[in-house]
Formats: structure tokens, C-alpha cells, sequence
């Protein structure tokens, strides 16, 4: 009689380890998609994370090109027209050159001894402000809520399987 009751629990029993087992597998197919799309999203967010900078930094090479190149011919004819007047106040045109030579001369020595690390650190601040914007989101953030998200999703399959059970 007790092997009758025995073999009767027999299949109930291997139908609660199928459905354990099942469950475990589609847990860990659950965890394995979830680190499969967090490895996609995170490599997505880097590659638009790359691209707003190098289109940030293009469109500052552009400015500086257009600006630069706009002053420059500006600086030029102040300069050619600053050397013509100072070479009829005395008398001969090439003075006026040399005395515009030697201000752009003067300059020059004064921005490589004390101008260099003021154009250095204005440098580094702007680029700095171009690659690092203080809007983006972090990935270690996203990764947290994600992490949260989904430790929620596990308490509800949770509790919804003891459901199931009583």
C-alpha cells in the first residue's frame, strides 16, 4: 500500500522540480537579456555621447576658422593702414612698417613669457565645456534605476508565483 501512495507522488514530484527548473531557466534567460540590452544601450549612449562631441568640436573648429580668418584680414589692413600713416608722419613709409613690426614683435614675447598658460587654461575650460556637458546622464545612474527596475520586476514574479502555489 505505502509503495502504491509512493509511486502515485512520484510524477507529482517530478512535475514540481520541472516547473522549479523551469522557472529558474526563464529567470536566467530574463537576467541574460537584461545584461544583453544594457550592454547595447550603454554602447548606443556612448556612440551619441562621441558623436554630440565631435560635432560640438566641429562646429568650434568652424567658428574659430571663420572668426579667426575674418579678424586676421581685419587686423591686416589696420595694420597696413596704421604703417602707411606713421610712415607719412615720418617721412618714409618703411618706418611705419618697422614700428608696426616691432609692436606685433613686442607682443609676440610678451604672450610667450606671460600668455601662455592663460591661453592654455582658456583652452582646456572651453574644450572641457564642449566634451563634458553637466545635462548628460550618467550610465551609472541609468544602470542603478535599471538594477532597481528590475529587482521589482523579480519581487512581483515573486510574490505572483507564492500566488500561484497556495
Amino acid at each position: 500500500m505505502q509503495i502504491l501512495k509512493l509511486i502515485k507522488q512520484k510524477p507529482q514530484r517530478k512535475k514540481h522540480f520541472r516547473n522549479m527548473f523551469k522557472d529558474l531557466t526563464d529567470g536566467l534567460h530574463k537576467v541574460v537579456d537584461r545584461i544583453e540590452d544594457y550592454g547595447l544601450s550603454t554602447a548606443e549612449y556612448y556612440k551619441l555621447r562621441l558623436f554630440k562631441s565631435a560635432m560640438k568640436g566641429s562646429v568650434s573648429l568652424v567658428n574659430l576658422l571663420v572668426f579667426g580668418s575674418l579678424s586676421l584680414f581685419v587686423m591686416l589692413f589696420i595694420s597696413v593702414g596704421a604703417a602707411f600713416w606713421l610712415g607719412t608722419f615720418f617721412e618714409h613709409s618703411y618706418v611705419g612698417f618697422f614700428i608696426i613690426g616691432g609692436f606685433y614683435g613686442i607682443l609676440l614675447i610678451c604672450m610667450f613669457i606671460f600668455g601662455k598658460n592663460l591661453i592654455e587654461m582658456s583652452l582646456l575650460k572651453k574644450f572641457s565645456s564642449l566634451l563634458y556637458d553637466e545635462h548628460d546622464i550618467e550610465p551609472k545612474k541609468v544602470a542603478e534605476e535599471e538594477i532597481e527596475e528590475y529587482q521589482q520586476v523579480l519581487q512581483k514574479d515573486a510574490i505572483r508565483k507564492e500566488r500561484e502555489t497556495k
